[in-house]
């Protein structure tokens, strides 16, 4: 794993809880519309009488696992968190804090910054290799 998919697994944690979610809800919309079972089509197989009751049982089993999604979001974050924060070079801190946690663009970051564009891209480069530097063990 390289460094920028180190850093960017917090976003990709938070799509995944976020499709989750919207999974979630679209089977309940789904488990509140069911409409009842139409006894007079004559089928080979037997029915399921019980749609709701397994749509809920779905419903419970993709709520299971956006738990645990969202306790891996929280440990994965406050260790990353935790790294950046240690890094001890302040252009370091603020642009891989900015970048990764806050999700800012290259061009915020330049303005908030005061830097041009093209110098955000060469301190983040710089930022990267730093941090690969001190924590790149554990991940690589």
């Amino acid at each position: 794993m390289t460094t920028k998919e180190y850093l960017n697994q917090i976003s990709r944690l938070n799509r995944m809880i976020n499709n989750k979610l919207v999974e979630i809800q679209q089977l309940r919309e789904l488990a509140c519309s069911i409409s009842a079972i139409n006894m007079e089509d004559k089928v080979q197989n037997t029915p399921n009488f019980d749609k709701i009751g397994s749509k809920m049982a779905k419903i419970d089993e993709l709520e299971e696992n956006l738990d645990k999604t969202i306790d891996r979001y929280v440990l994965v974050k406050n260790k990353i968190v935790s790294q950046i924060d240690s890094m001890e070079d302040e252009n370091t801190y603020n642009i891989l804090f900015s970048r990764y946690i806050q999700k800012k663009s290259f061009e915020r970051i330049a303005i908030e910054m005061e830097y041009s564009w093209r110098q955000i891209i060469r301190l983040h480069g710089k930022a990267l290799k730093q941090f690969e530097e001190k924590f790149g063990e554990e991940y690589l």
